[in-house]
């Protein structure tokens, strides 16, 4: 081969090789461009869907509709004032049965009474108590159970504002409802005004998010067995 050709053949490989390298760098920029489109994205919509979920819970414990009659009470244990709240309601009658869902196998009738400064005859008569039930996802099992047994399909659902979304969720994951009518109880500590949370309040909103997320995505798989009617957030009119 002569010089010549030598020559072309080294400047045309140099060639190549700068086009490839050009090429390389080339795609890394877009796959990087794209990478971080995705994660502004992604980041935009959970922060989006938490300051959606924050106002949502804001709005559920200021209710909105009178809170009419169902066919029974259910209440979910670990926030404060649920029980009083949910033992309030069946003694106004908007409901003919009380089921307490995650009671302590350790704590009895009596105590929850004298805890409600409830008469201890309401108890023996319409409460009833499930002590199997150990997260959310065992409440909406044992609740719709009990439902189901006494023929009820209409429920009003009570717990705290912040754990009603996900109570939900995991209630039309079970299925068998025909609705759902939630009274939230609201932790004042949680909130600054009507809206704006504390940084305790915060704390548990996000908490309380990630779970609502988790929530989502095991039903989005499991898919709900029957649409359950939510009513809107309810304020007790006596």
């Amino acid at each position: 081969m002569k010089p010549a050709e030598d020559r072309q053949t080294a400047e045309k490989g140099q060639l190549e090789g700068r086009t490839w390298w050009q090429h390389l760098r080339h795609v890394r920029k877009r796959r990087f461009a794209l990478l971080a489109l995705l994660v502004v994205m992604t980041t935009g919509f959970i922060v989006g869907g938490f300051v959606r979920y924050t106002e949502a819970t804001a709005a559920l414990a200021r209710g909105g509709d009178r809170l009419l009659k169902a066919d029974a009470i259910v209440v979910l244990t670990g926030g404060a004032n649920r029980i009083q709240q949910a033992v309030s309601l069946l003694q106004s009658g908007h409901g003919q049965r009380l089921l307490i869902s995650g009671v302590n196998p350790g704590t009895s009738r009596t105590t929850l009474a004298r805890m409600t400064d409830t008469d201890r005859r309401l108890f023996d008569c319409c409460v009833d108590i499930d002590v199997a039930a150990l997260d959310t996802v065992g409440n909406a099992q044992e609740a719709t159970r009990w439902a189901k047994d006494h023929g009820f399909d209409e429920l009003i659902l009570v717990t705290s504002d912040y754990h009603m979304e996900r109570s939900i969720v995991e209630f039309e994951r079970v299925g068998g409802l025909k609705s759902i009518t939630p009274v939230a109880v609201r932790r004042d500590d949680f909130w600054q005004d009507d809206s704006l949370p504390t940084t305790s309040g915060l704390k548990v909103l996000l908490t309380e998010y990630v779970k609502l997320m988790a929530a989502r995505l095991r039903a989005s798989l499991d898919g709900a067995d029957a649409p359950i009617a939510v009513a809107a957030a309810a304020v007790r009119q006596d």
